[in-house]
């Protein structure tokens, strides 16, 4: 095998050498076309001092490049590169909407060449200008003492493509409290959003902030000032869920107020035990977070023993039906009573309490008995029956 390639060998170095210089004398005299292809060329708009003048701004954004190629002689292919072409177009027509533009390039001379694509779609929209309302949110540390704020200017112009003014709902500004200050001034910047909460960019406001007077709530503790019905008044076991409370409000009003009255509170609609939520009295321009709660210990309430003596003139002959002669019932001169009570029953004497004898419940005795207005623990009479003589 190896003898074989051995053969002929003169010959074959001659076709090679020949083959070398038939390649050379083509390169050399006959320089073939060639095409070559430049990809991402950015295209240029010639007249974009024209949409400016109009009130045209191209939007959305779109992608302004190209592919090329380009077709000539292989000696001048290899000496042109990226940056030796130039692709542009000019808009004519303008509307708002899409626009089409025919691309041209500039490039060496001696080839020619294809644009993929020849044309693209530019989309313009006009710049409007609108005003929108700044809105302030308020956040922070103290945002509970917020009272007011006075901006200096409650409405901002925002300009730029109609769709994202129309986006546009309002300008945020965030107001962080977080100095208790009464009054003081600061800067908010201001974000535009839309319906969903989002900034909306591509927009420009006439300014991106507003100056803001701020005012807030002082703070002040004061006790509270248990105010009851006249029927509780003498009641003392009760007890607050708390003796002081916090109040809010402007300066001036709060520098006046010294404590905090409740409504009236009427302690026998409360079982003992249990508690319930206590109204108060809250001054105009005053704000208080907190509740307040009462507990009533009625099972502490102290009973007392009143003692009252009655004569027999001033004990009522009742329902005497049988026509019986009063003259022969035995009515001690003198009845005693102990009245066993509570303690918010005041000043009980013998108005507060009527003795009687009924004379329908009996024939040769009675009972005497009593009524009241209160309702007391026990009552003992004594003597407690009246015979006929």
């Amino acid at each position: 095998m190896i003898e074989k390639l051995k053969e002929n060998t003169k010959i074959k170095l001659i076709s090679l050498l020949s083959a070398i210089v038939l390649w050379m004398y083509v390169m050399a005299i006959v320089d073939p076309q060639e095409t070559k292809l430049f990809e991402n060329i950015p295209v240029t708009i010639t007249n974009l001092d024209e949409l400016d003048a109009n009130d045209f701004v191209i939007y959305p954004e779109v992608n302004l490049n190209t592919d090329i190629y380009v077709t000539g002689k292989l000696s001048v292919l290899k000496n042109i590169s990226k940056d030796d072409i130039t692709v542009y177009g000019t808009m004519t027509n303008l509307i708002e909407g899409n626009n089409g533009v025919f691309l041209k390039a500039n490039i060496s001379k001696g080839v020619t060449y294809e644009l993929k694509p020849d044309t693209i779609v530019i989309p313009l929209e006009k710049i409007v200008e609108e005003k929108r309302s700044v809105d302030v949110v308020v956040t922070g540390k103290y945002k509970n003492n917020f009272d007011s704020v006075q901006l200096e200017e409650d409405s901002v112009k925002i300009s730029g493509p109609r769709s994202l003014v129309k986006e546009v709902q309002k300008l945020q500004a965030t107001l962080d409290v977080d100095e208790n200050k009464d009054i003081y001034t600061t800067t908010l910047n201001l974000i535009p959003i839309n319906d969903k909460g989002q900034k909306v960019e591509g927009v420009t406001m006439e300014t991106s902030s507003v100056n803001a007077t701020v005012s807030l709530l002082v703070e002040k503790n004061v006790p509270i000032n248990p105010v009851f019905t006249e029927s509780s008044e003498s009641l003392s076991t009760y007890e607050l869920s708390q003796n002081n409370i916090t109040i809010k409000g402007k300066k001036d009003i709060v520098d006046n107020i010294t404590s905090i009255n409740t409504k009236a509170i009427n302690l026998k609609d409360v079982n003992a035990g249990s508690s319930k939520d206590v109204q108060l009295d809250i001054p105009v321009g005053i704000k208080i977070d907190e509740s307040v709660r009462i507990t009533i210990k009625i099972n502490e309430v102290k009973n007392l023993v009143t003692k009252l003596t009655y004569t027999n003139d001033e004990v009522e002959i009742r329902n005497n039906n049988n026509s019986i002669d009063v003259a022969t019932l035995k009515i001690p001169n003198t009845i005693d009573i102990d009245v066993e009570h509570k303690e918010n029953i005041p000043d009980l004497n013998k108005s507060d309490i009527t003795l009687y004898i009924d004379l329908s419940d009996g024939n040769d005795s009675f009972t005497i008995k009593y009524e009241s207005k209160y309702d007391f623990e026990n009552v003992k009479i004594n003597p407690d029956v009246v015979t006929v003589e």
